[in-house]
């Protein structure tokens, strides 16, 4: 069974670092939102390990202005845990947060492998594949609340 939980910016690198970032520099896992005070990081622990990792704030999302949105980054989960749920729970947990703070959408940006996941929860891939430097092909994925 999978526990969420708040952690630290610096818990969520550990995860982040070697899922998103593998062969770059550790600093490449510190997103430019992680101290915000409006920003939220959750783990999924198996136990006691730190499994997933998922980073939420308020951002206003490409190409919908004027709407309260929330985005989510840094998501990641460890090839070992992964299909065991732990990025679903961490997911539902940051959506209903935003749908208390009022937000009309949560948006990301997701690596093109992890589309089926993001369209498993509601969300929808935005327009065409885009390039990320050094991560790769992304969409961005909406979810109406």
């Amino acid at each position: 069974m999978t526990e969420v939980r708040p952690i630290t910016a610096i818990d969520a690198r550990t995860v982040r670092h070697p899922v998103l970032r593998e062969g770059l520099p550790p600093e490449s896992a510190i997103l430019d939102r992680d101290d915000d005070p409006t920003t939220f990081h959750l783990g999924a622990y198996d136990g006691e390990r730190l499994v997933a990792v998922a980073t939420f704030f308020p951002e206003e999302c490409p190409g919908r202005p004027g709407r309260r949105a929330w985005r989510l980054r840094g998501m990641a989960t460890l090839r070992e845990a992964r299909g065991r749920g732990a990025g679903r729970a961490l997911v539902e947990r940051g959506l209903r947060v935003a749908r208390e703070d009022a937000a009309g959408l949560v948006w990301c940006q997701a690596r093109v492998t992890a589309r089926g996941f993001y369209e498993k929860l509601g969300f929808a891939a935005e327009g065409d594949p885009f390039e990320l430097p050094r991560t790769g092909r992304h969409y961005v994925m909406i979810k109406e609340l």
